[in-house]
């Protein structure tokens, strides 16, 4: 997303060196879900639209693919009820979801889900990852995650610690070859 510019090498998208893209063009292509990203004091619709001229129709569909129509629909105003600063009234995975909403709507193509799940329940994360797949086939998702069990399905896994690449695969190839995936996956789910 160009918030800055690799320290060697290149980076390219669709061929093109992102730094010959237009921010605007560049930025559209994304739907990010950060750490520790923002809710505004503002609608829950506001929240996801994020000024962008997004349908209703589409938040809808976001907010359904992010598991959070059922919280949303249930309080008395719906989309319209504020929502307090940084989302202090609103759960962690209530905030989670309008953001993963958020990052949805504008239907991306590339996804980045910087451990966004961290404070959904394990079934809830299945959902949302089931509706990635059905909804968004053509969407690349990087998804950065800390449980095993959000990123076994996953085409390419790549494992780090303290910065360093220590394994590449799928999750059965990291099973049987990198013994930190192995270890954390016997841990976080039991024999794998």
């Amino acid at each position: 997303m160009r918030f800055y510019d690799p320290d060697q090498g290149n980076i390219y998208l669709e061929g093109k060196d992102i730094r010959t893209i237009p921010f605007e063009i560049l930025r559209k292509k994304f739907g990010v879900v950060f750490q520790n990203d923002t809710i505004f004091e503002d609608s829950i619709l506001e929240n996801i639209r994020l000024g962008r001229k997004i349908s209703f129709e589409e938040v809808q569909n976001a907010v359904e693919y992010a598991r959070a129509k059922e919280f949303i629909e249930e309080e008395g105003r719906g989309y319209e009820n504020t929502v307090s600063v940084r989302g202090a009234n609103l759960s962690g995975g209530q905030k989670q979801r309008i953001l993963i909403a958020r990052a949805l709507a504008a239907r991306p193509d590339i996804l980045i889900l910087d451990d966004s799940s961290s404070a959904l329940d394990y079934k809830t994360d299945a959902f949302l990852r089931k509706e990635l797949k059905e909804h968004f086939p053509d969407t690349t998702t990087i998804l950065i995650a800390q449980r095993i069990s959000s990123v076994m399905q996953s085409d390419h896994i790549l494992v780090l610690d303290e910065g360093k690449m220590i394994g590449y695969g799928t999750h059965q190839e990291l099973m049987e070859n990198c013994e930190i995936y192995r270890e954390i996956g016997k841990t976080q789910m039991g024999e794998c």
